[in-house]
């Protein structure tokens, strides 16, 4: 018997830009549990509570279907960093959001959208014209205005939330190698890293939670679990350069969630390095409409 021929992926990319939404949204609100509960605990404690509590019901989920093979996967070796660079980078974002506001953190995270495509051009061989570099660099000229410290940000915290940023384009890149691969099976061994990686310093950082800190646990785990199976979806179905800047929704949620919970009204370079950036950003989206709609569009542009 001959085996079928695996069909060529194809991408998705309005189904890619609304699973993207929805992450960057769940994201956020996930954001606001481990801030609060970055108070009392290690942000790695956080961490593995995160990936324990989103992977049990997966599993539940995998064992009750019998879809035991989506615990195959055709790239082991690119699913093993992306669970090592994604623990890191999950355990560096919590620590971020610990030292500044959410505002200020999230802005700096921009710096991953312009990576990534930089990244993608030099990793994954993925075509980027010359006026799109124009855009990333413009770009990053937002992010580094966006990141001038203010009375509320530290030094220390600008540091962790820029290399948290580094994280999260790698992740990125990632993803989209993986984009073959069903979005449950990289969220599953994601998860179980995820929480195996932080299970070994448990021991000797937990504490016991709070009676009202258990449902901001469950927030951390419920919100960035389903958050997590979006994004690994979103990246699968469309380029990066369409998918990451949806990152910047994320400022709105950051923002509103700032002023609500801790009164703080982020300061006028937020805005206008933010106007910039999506500005970038959005002719990003439109040179790759374009090209894709036009393809003997020349793309030194």
């Amino acid at each position: 018997m001959t085996e079928k021929t695996p069909r060529p992926h194809q991408d998705q990319i309005i189904l890619g830009v609304i699973h993207g939404l929805l992450a960057f949204f769940l994201l956020a609100l996930m954001s606001v549990c481990a801030k609060l509960l970055s108070e009392n605990h290690h942000v790695i404690e956080i961490a593995f509570y995160r990936n324990v509590i989103a992977f049990i019901p997966l599993m539940i989920y995998i064992a009750a279907t019998r879809k035991t093979h989506l615990l195959k996967t055709t790239k082991p070796v690119a699913m093993f960093f992306r669970v090592l660079v994604g623990t890191a980078g999950l355990i560096i974002t919590f620590a971020a959001f610990k030292h500044l506001p959410l505002s200020d953190a999230t802005v700096i995270f921009f710096t991953a959208t312009l990576l990534a495509p930089a990244l993608s051009f030099f990793i994954l061989k993925e075509h980027v014209g010359l006026y799109r570099w124009a855009a990333i660099i413009i770009g990053f000229f937002g992010v580094i205005l966006m990141a001038a410290p203010s009375g509320e940000a530290k030094a220390l915290g600008i540091a962790i939330a820029f290399a948290a940023a580094f994280m999260h384009a790698l992740i990125h890149l990632f993803l989209r190698h993986l984009k073959t691969e069903s979005p449950l099976t990289v969220t599953f061994y994601f998860f179980l890293g995820g929480f195996l990686i932080p299970a070994i310093f448990m021991p000797f950082i937990a504490r016991a939670p709070e009676p009202d800190e258990w449902l901001l646990f469950l927030g951390v785990g419920v919100f960035g679990g389903v958050a997590q199976y979006y994004l690994t979806s979103s990246f699968s179905k469309g380029p990066i350069a369409i998918i990451a800047p949806l990152n910047y929704t994320g400022l709105i949620w950051a923002t509103g969630f700032d002023i609500l919970i801790w009164s703080y009204i982020p300061g006028w370079p937020v805005f206008l390095g933010g106007t910039i950036i999506i500005g970038s950003n959005l002719f990003i989206i439109y040179r790759e409409h374009r090209l894709k709609s036009n393809p003997a569009t020349p793309d030194h542009e």
